[in-house]
């Protein structure tokens, strides 16, 4: 039995505290989703719209520029997490996010500055993706460390749907400017709100006493990075591949598809997006059934399932797409939604047991870091490069085959992992 790393803190947080780490969840998928929405009206706006495929790949290769930054935010604030406290990390994390959203409502266009402006919007989200590295995983492990082994499942469910409530929050917003056809003079609006709205995290925030931080001595306050990873390299993999996959599954049908449709469809940009809403309202269902379903029948099972599931179904899928109409792409979108809704559902609570607790907020946020953009983020700009240089409408379905496969492989390597961590954590209570 993993004493140290199950049982319930002596200091259970409190509804606020909960609240505070979900609204800073909220608020950073709500901005990352808010770009990929907007990608294909900023398009136009930011390039030279001469060309409007090459406009469009462009703005999507500016998702993969996190790489960048990403795991650089990862790496501090994973750092300052297990040193001072994941409440520090997060508080500071919100703040940098709030005002990077906030800037990229005020950029020029292309129109307005020529190419200064793709080049200013590329800075902006480097920096949002900067300070956003920490939230997710720094939020993740702010509830579960404090949440029995039973019920982590459930939890990291729920955290999860929290993800997808800022998700829907931006594609709502996007559906409703561009269903009035204001889009596009309206979309500053949207990051306006977004970076507004970090001020109510700060507040909840700066209201929290944090447990954690009063166990920084079960936490490593010095350790060389190299050290670390070499330590925890199987799991850094791991999660590195797992954070992938997930968001592969996401950014195909809610990113990729928003701009890829009009091009093999009769559908408009509007019709494609307007399916978004539902799309991901359904995900938000689906994640809470999930998260009940493993914990009854166990969360590498449900894992697994998924990743098998789309390695075989993914091209096929992709092959129903030319000239389809709406319901044919709503079914196709929500072949891949539930597999990745399966998977994601108990993402935190598989990875939390990955690390021991003394490097998680490390491993955790640069492992999700360097998977979301070696792996995840690139999908929309590579698929699109697929079908421009090959013109298979099955491109996106090759590229997520090759990201199941990868994560079906990994599970199995993960399994020692866990095994070794869950070693460690009973020696160490042992000891105690």
């Amino acid at each position: 039995m993993q004493v140290e790393a199950f049982q319930s803190s002596p200091k259970s947080k409190s509804a606020t505290q909960v609240i505070s780490s979900f609204i800073g969840n909220i608020l950073e998928h709500y901005d990352n989703a808010l770009f990929g929405f907007l990608a294909p009206f900023l398009a136009p706006l930011f390039f030279d719209a001469q060309n409007p495929l090459t406009a469009l790949i462009l703005t999507y290769a500016i998702l993969p520029m996190g790489l960048l930054t990403r795991p650089l935010g990862a790496l501090f604030f994973g750092w300052f997490g297990d040193r001072f406290g994941t409440r520090s990390a997060l508080f500071t994390s919100l703040v940098g996010m709030g005002l990077a959203t906030l800037s990229l409502g005020f950029l020029p266009t292309y129109q307005e500055i020529g190419i200064y402006a793709p080049l200013l919007l590329t800075f902006g989200r480097m920096l949002q993706n900067f300070c956003a590295a920490g939230e997710a995983p720094g939020a993740a492990i702010f509830v579960l460390e404090s949440t029995s082994k039973q019920k982590r499942s459930m939890m990291s469910s729920i955290i999860d749907a929290s993800t997808m409530v800022g998700i829907l929050l931006a594609s709502a917003l996007v559906s409703l400017l561009s269903a009035y056809g204001s889009i596009e003079t309206a979309w500053r609006t949207l990051f306006w709100f977004g970076g507004s709205a970090a001020i109510l995290g700060l507040i909840l925030r700066l209201q929290n006493e944090d447990p954690v931080l009063s166990e920084a001595g079960d936490r490593t306050p010095k350790q060389a990075l190299r050290e670390i990873f070499k330590e925890h390299k199987g799991a850094l993999f791991s999660i590195i591949i797992a954070s992938g996959f997930s968001y592969t599954t996401y950014s195909i049908p809610f990113t990729l598809m928003n701009g890829f449709v009009p091009l093999v469809t009769a559908l408009s940009k509007a019709e494609a997006l307007h399916s978004n809403t539902l799309l991901l309202f359904i995900d938000m269902l689906l994640l809470p059934f999930f998260g009940y379903l493993s914990s009854r029948i166990g969360k590498e099972k449900v894992m697994f399932f998924a990743t098998c599931l789309l390695t075989f179904c993914a091209v096929p899928l992709f092959m129903f797409l030319e000239g389809a109409t709406l319901f044919v792409v709503i079914a196709i979108r929500l072949g891949v939604v539930i597999p990745g809704v399966a998977f994601a559902a108990t993402y935190y609570a598989w990875a939390l047991e990955c690390v021991p607790k003394r490097h998680r907020f490390t491993i955790l946020a640069l492992g999700g870091a360097l998977g979301s953009q070696l792996i995840g983020t690139p999908t929309s700009a590579v698929c699109l490069w697929l079908f421009q240089k090959t013109g298979w409408v099955f491109a996106p379905g090759i590229y997520l085959m090759g990201s199941s496969l990868l994560a079906s492989g990994m599970l199995f390597y993960s399994r020692r992992a866990a095994a070794d961590t869950a070693a460690e954590s009973l020696a160490g209570s042992l000891t105690v």
